[in-house]
């Protein structure tokens, strides 16, 4: 029975942290119902009650996507949707942009290595 105590204890605990550092993280525009200086005294005071408060009534809502919509920006940049293509493509920089761009820069590099040639 100790072991019950004891749980219902740590799950308290991490249910609480959760939501202290979810409702801190939240952008205060987004909070539901009460300021988001209010949310936390009421995490803070009231620890089970007022995480499972948050959870339901404070924390903002993420919208499901529709089939069809365009994404959101939080969405938009994913790094599983970058394209690798869109890092090779040329700047408008009259300069190469690294050295390895460089071609008189590896002339030299190649001469400092290997001058007899």
């Amino acid at each position: 029975m100790v072991w019950l105590g004891g749980l219902i204890t740590l799950v308290s605990i991490v249910l609480w942290v959760y939501a202290f550092f979810d409702a801190l993280t939240t952008p205060a525009q987004e909070v539901r119902n009460l300021p988001k200086v209010l949310w936390m005294i009421v995490i803070a005071l009231f620890m089970p009650v007022g995480s499972i408060l948050w959870l339901f009534l404070g924390r903002p809502r993420r919208a499901a996507p529709v089939d069809g919509s365009p994404p959101s920006p939080a969405q938009a940049a994913s790094a599983d949707d970058l394209d690798p293509s869109d890092f090779a493509k040329p700047s408008d920089s009259p300069h190469p942009l690294g050295p390895d761009d460089d071609p008189e820069f590896l002339r030299r590099l190649k001469r400092r290595i290997d001058p007899e040639e």
